[in-house]
Order: structure tokens, then C-alpha cells, then sequence
């Protein structure tokens, strides 16, 4: 069985795991990342580690409810826009969650799209080994069986951080963690029907994605020497202190709501930052 039953028990919410729009990202980031010591290494892979891979949040936006709605996803043809390794980087990790989001709502041709972008994008940032052509056969293979299809594409995203650990390339591994999870909170907080917010139910899970949300922050800030990372980083660590705003969380328990106009702050930093995202 793939591992999400681990890490959503251990979740009470996560939904559907930038370059500044221009410059071409310089190969000294990633020699930055090898500079880290065995310690910060080993504290970072530990975080990313017990965090949700794309697939996994993509089993929770579907469990929380709501329509599939295609109009959410990032289109397939922007995947030409993304000229960056840091771009690409970071859209691997929302196209991959948008994989997790039409497989589990059974849109096969969707699906097949998405995962050719994956593809795609895998080869351009040097993750072919997790993410190669044996891989895809067996996806097209499993196309229809969703179970089977999910447990092989958790899989591929373990091989993946397993690769990018050993090659001390940990400014990839955190990118394209942050890339999937603004995807998932994006599809989270717009739910609701025709695209619209989501219940107090879902907001309220939402919330509690702050606890992850602040490892994803502490880890993009132990790769030194990354613009993209430390810029992904500020605009993640602002909705973190929005996300932990006062009074955004009305009663406790069964009876528990939310403040509709102080979720929205939280709502439009999602949708901001995830437009600068995809763009």
C-alpha cells in the first residue's frame, strides 16, 4: 500500500507537496545547497520526509468534498512559459498535484496530459532516473486502476527525494515541495461551487496546514545562496503568519466556524502567490 495513510493521520488537513519572472536561475544556487553541513542535511530530508508528497494532498482535497473543476488546474500549455530551472522546478511540483487531482476524480485524458508535462519537466530538471520511461509505462498500464495508479506515482516521488538527498540537491527537493503544496491549498480554498470558497469545515482544516506550512518555510531557508528559495520563502512565511492571525477560528469543537472575512485574507494570499507561482 503507498504510505499517505502515515502522513494524512498524521495531518488533520493537506490538500493538493518562482522564479522571479525573468531571470535565468544560476548554476551557484545549486552549489550553495552542497555547502550544507551533514546536520542541516539531515534535519531537512527528516522534514521532507514526513511531509505529503503531491499524490498524498491530492487524496485530501478529494476526500474533503467538492466537484472536480477543471478551470482550477494549471493549464497544460503554460508548460512552454517555464524556461527556468526554478520555474520548472516549481511547476513539476504543481503539475504532479495536479496529476494527484484528475486521477482521483477518474479524468483519464486529464490525466494522461498532466502526466506528460511531469514528464516533460522531470527530464528538464534531472529527475529521469524517478521519473523515467519504465515509470510511465506502468502508469499508462494502470491508467484505470486508480489505487494501483496512485501507489506508483508515490512511489516515483519517494525515488525522486531519495535522489535529490543523495545528490545534495535540496533547493530542488524544497521548490518542488512548495510548488505542490500552494497547488493543493490553491484547488483547497476554492472548493466551493463554481469555483467559489470552500465550507467552514474545509477552512477550518486549512488552518491547521500552518504546522506544515512552517516546515516547508524552514527548510526552503536552510538553502542558502537560492534567490528563488528565499523569495518563495518570504511570500510562504507571510500567508504563515496570516494563516495564525487571531480570531480566525470562531468556537471550538463541533461548533467551531470560521471568520469569513478574515479566511478571505487568507484565501487571496493563496490565490496570490499561486498565480506568481504558475505565471
Amino acid at each position: 500500500m503507498y504510505k499517505p495513510m502515515k502522513t494524512l493521520l498524521g495531518l488533520a488537513f493537506a490538500t493538493f507537496i518562482l522564479a522571479s519572472c525573468g531571470s535565468e536561475q544560476k548554476p551557484a544556487a545549486e552549489d550553495a545547497a552542497s555547502e550544507m553541513t551533514a546536520e542541516d542535511l539531515a534535519q531537512a530530508d527528516e522534514m521532507i520526509q514526513n511531509m505529503p508528497s503531491p499524490i498524498e494532498m491530492a487524496i485530501l482535497v478529494k476526500h474533503a468534498g467538492g466537484e472536480y473543476n477543471p478551470k482550477l488546474l494549471n493549464d497544460v500549455k503554460n508548460l512552454d512559459s517555464y524556461v527556468t530551472k526554478g520555474k520548472k522546478t516549481i511547476n513539476m511540483g504543481v503539475y504532479s498535484s495536479d496529476v494527484g487531482y484528475t486521477s482521483l476524480y477518474k479524468q483519464t485524458q486529464e490525466t494522461v496530459f498532466y502526466l506528460n508535462n511531469v514528464r516533460k519537466l522531470s527530464d528538464d530538471i534531472g529527475l529521469s532516473d524517478a521519473f523515467g520511461q519504465s515509470m510511465f509505462d506502468r502508469v499508462e498500464s494502470n491508467i484505470e486502476n486508480r489505487d494501483s495508479l496512485l501507489q506508483i506515482l508515490s512511489a516515483a516521488y519517494d525515488v525522486a527525494n531519495q535522489y535529490l538527498k543523495e545528490n545534495n540537491r535540496m533547493n530542488t527537493s524544497v521548490l518542488m515541495l512548495g510548488g505542490g503544496w500552494i497547488e493543493s491549498m490553491y484547488l483547497a480554498a476554492n472548493l466551493g461551487a463554481n469555483g467559489g470558497r470552500p465550507a467552514d469545515i474545509i477552512s477550518l482544516l486549512i488552518l491547521e496546514q500552518e504546522k506544515v506550512l512552517t516546515k516547508i518555510v524552514f527548510a526552503m531557508k536552510m538553502v542558502e545562496g537560492d534567490p528563488l528559495a528565499a523569495e518563495f520563502a518570504s511570500k510562504l512565511e507571510e500567508l504563515s503568519m496570516v494563516l495564525v492571525a487571531s480570531e480566525i477560528r470562531v468556537g471550538e469543537g463541533e461548533d467551531a466556524t470560521v471568520d469569513a472575512a478574515k479566511m478571505e485574507k487568507v484565501y487571496a494570499l493563496v490565490d496570490k502567490i499561486r498565480a506568481w507561482a504558475v505565471a
